[in-house]
């Protein structure tokens, strides 16, 4: 049996990791090749059955708590397996993506690669490293509108490193823009 493949999405807010991954999606419908769609319980912002992107396309999916229930959701004769978000699950998404992947399931994964702190989040780092390809994503900066923004800074005060929000809590900035908005001090 052949193994399955493994693509990464990366990048900050507004980049288009979801859209991209929803092309992959439109990708195996139009081969008419059987898929399953997972996304986190914690992101209802758009919808709670779909993968939705920032541009209002979507796609039907199961919503999960636990990387585990993916398993249980798969039937064997999924071509692909596609997951939204993934820095919201745990660290044992590394291990059921492989299984995945093992079986002859190609994986598209899309998730945030650093937190609002700069921080990698360490699910999505961990996925990456298994990766056959990866792509990573950059967004328009807010403050100087430069194509170079790869950080989703925080404009509100509550909530912690995991706290999910749209526009109403982030905007993406380049580096430059993230050391001048914290005052100069990159790492805090």
């Amino acid at each position: 049996m052949k193994t399955g493949k493994l693509v990464v999405i990366v990048g900050p807010m507004y980049s288009g990791k979801t859209s991209e991954l929803i092309q992959f999606v439109e990708i195996y419908s139009l081969g008419k090749k059987k898929f399953k769609a997972f996304k986190p319980v914690i992101d209802d912002r758009y919808d709670d059955t779909h993968i939705v992107s920032h541009t209002n396309t979507k796609v039907k999916a199961f919503p999960i708590t636990n990387p585990e229930e993916i398993k249980n959701k798969i039937s064997g004769d999924e071509s692909a397996v596609f997951i939204d978000e993934i820095q919201f699950f745990s660290e044992n998404l590394a291990e059921v993506i492989q299984e995945l992947i093992f079986n002859g399931i190609d994986v598209y994964c899309s998730g945030l690669d650093l937190t609002y702190k700069n921080n990698p989040f360490k699910t999505t780092s961990l996925i990456m490293s298994y990766a056959d390809e990866v792509i990573k994503k950059k967004a328009v900066c807010h403050e100087c509108g430069e194509y170079a923004g790869t950080i989703s800074y925080k404009i509100v005060e509550n909530g912690g490193e995991i706290d999910v929000g749209g526009f109403d809590k982030y905007i993406a900035v380049c580096r430059n823009c993230y050391v001048k908005l914290k005052g100069g001090n990159s790492y805090e």
